[in-house]
């Protein structure tokens, strides 16, 4: 009887040894827990086994638990519940490899950084953090801007680097006390560098030691804070200016065992989207998109359209994105901007001369829109603002005539009905392999 008993209390222990068995975490931001990997590492987490088993370009397998998953590097993807934890991808050796200036990867140390939580926990307290802007003044935000994390960004004429943290538009606060910026969790001003309208200020994590938060593009008049200050969540901090092309807040999360001086501000990186879109909406999960009309500009300039330029892969909870299955490591297209004009510019090369170039093993193109099943009248505008273009479109199945424009000539298809009947409507757009196809809008409306 003794004997039984002794193994029963074994049992017990080691049963209770191995669900709490944890590894340490790399960095480590509220329940957050962030972990470099090589194929074939894995980490512990609450008791469940998290492996690294392949990576190809911006795709991770991974095994969590039982399950195997491929996941995408979240840059503007949420996370994946699996058996009992959340799991995002934060960056990987490809995404890495686009960047021009690599210190703005630097807390990859691996081929992978995994971040992991448990289900039922938020990535962060959300008692303790708030929303970096305002909801006063009306402010809104889709997050469906070009600066997004570790986006594929232009930098100058076919010059192209990572994105360090997240653009949000506030185009309609530019230069005015609207829409204020403010601390999002306690927190101290490092310092604040001042330009000839902007300003970048630097927060040091109260709670999480190493965490900083960069806030810049702050507009100078409007600044509230100082250097040294100590700051409850929620605190203003300013309001925003922007760059000379659009008013937005650049935000970033910085991890550093040292004080980031102002000229390497953007050095290692913490992939913080899915933090972010928690902290907006409240919880962590993409509740799907859907539309019966609408008007889907590509290309305009930032001040037209928030830089809103739906150049990116699809999102379900976007309701509307380009499809590429694997084989663009940047996932997205090219566009270009001509005055108050624009279009994504689609051939079989994309960014050629770069780290990103990716050949598109079709001779089309499909963007996706969410919407509800019925019948549908749809029609495009096509052509390049700058270049000579050769496009075919196919609305669903009903395929529109071959444009063969001038330099600069863009003009409208013809409209077409389609019905929908699995909530995707698909457009396809064909290209010459000797020119460029140009796509600058899509009008829609479900007739019934």
């Amino acid at each position: 009887m003794k004997t039984l008993f002794y193994i029963f209390v074994w049992m017990i222990f080691a049963m209770t040894a191995f669900g709490s068995k944890q590894s340490d975490a790399d960095i480590k931001w509220g329940n957050s827990h962030y972990y470099n990997l090589n194929i074939g590492d894995s980490i512990w987490f609450d008791g469940i086994s998290v492996k690294l088993l392949e990576v190809e370009k911006h795709r991770n397998l991974l095994k969590v638990g039982n399950d195997t998953l491929w996941l995408k590097v979240a840059r503007r993807s949420l996370p994946s519940l699996s058996g009992s934890l959340n799991v995002f991808v934060a960056d990987n050796i490809n995404v890495k490899h686009l960047a021009k200036n690599k210190s703005i990867h630097g807390l990859l140390k691996a081929d992978a950084l995994v971040c992991v939580s448990g289900v039922g926990t938020s990535w962060l307290d959300l008692n303790s953090v708030v929303f970096p802007v305002t909801f006063n003044d009306g402010f809104m935000w889709s997050g469906e801007e070009e600066t997004y994390m570790f986006s594929y960004y232009p930098t100058g004429e076919k010059s192209f680097d990572t994105y360090p943290g997240i653009g949000i538009n506030l185009n309609d606060a530019r230069g005015l006390e609207k829409h204020w910026i403010v601390a999002l969790e306690d927190c101290s001003v490092v310092w604040i560098e001042k330009g000839e309208y902007a300003s970048c200020v630097l927060l040091a994590s109260d709670a999480h030691p190493g965490i900083y938060f960069v806030y810049e593009g702050l507009y100078n008049k409007n600044i509230e804070v100082k250097k040294g200050q100590n700051l409850i969540r929620g605190e203003l901090i300013g309001t925003a200016w922007g760059d000379e092309d659009w008013g937005f807040l650049h935000l970033a999360v910085i991890y550093s065992e040292e004080v980031p001086e102002y000229s390497n501000r953007y050095d290692n990186c913490l992939n913080f989207f899915p933090q972010l879109y928690e902290m907006y909406y409240k919880h962590g999960f993409g509740i799907a998109k859907s539309f019966s009309k609408g008007k889907i500009e590509f290309g305009r300039s930032p001040q037209i359209n928030g830089n809103v330029q739906n150049a990116s892969a699809f999102e379900e909870y976007y309701g509307k994105g380009w499809e590429f299955d694997h084989w663009n490591v940047a996932e997205k297209v090219e566009w270009v901007t001509k005055r108050n004009s624009g279009n994504v510019r689609l051939s079989k090369n994309l960014f050629k001369g770069t780290p990103a170039r990716s050949t598109n093993p079709e001779n089309y193109y499909e963007y996706l829109i969410n919407v509800r099943n019925g019948v549908y009248r749809i029609r495009a505008k096509v052509g390049d603002v700058e270049n000579a273009s050769w496009q075919k479109l196919a609305f669903e199945n009903q395929l529109t005539l071959a444009y063969s424009l001038e330099q600069g000539q863009q003009t409208w298809t013809s409209e077409k009905v389609v019905k929908i009947s699995d909530h995707k409507l698909r457009v396809r757009i064909y290209f010459d392999g000797n020119k460029i196809a140009g796509l600058s809008e899509i009008v829609f409306q479900q007739a019934y």
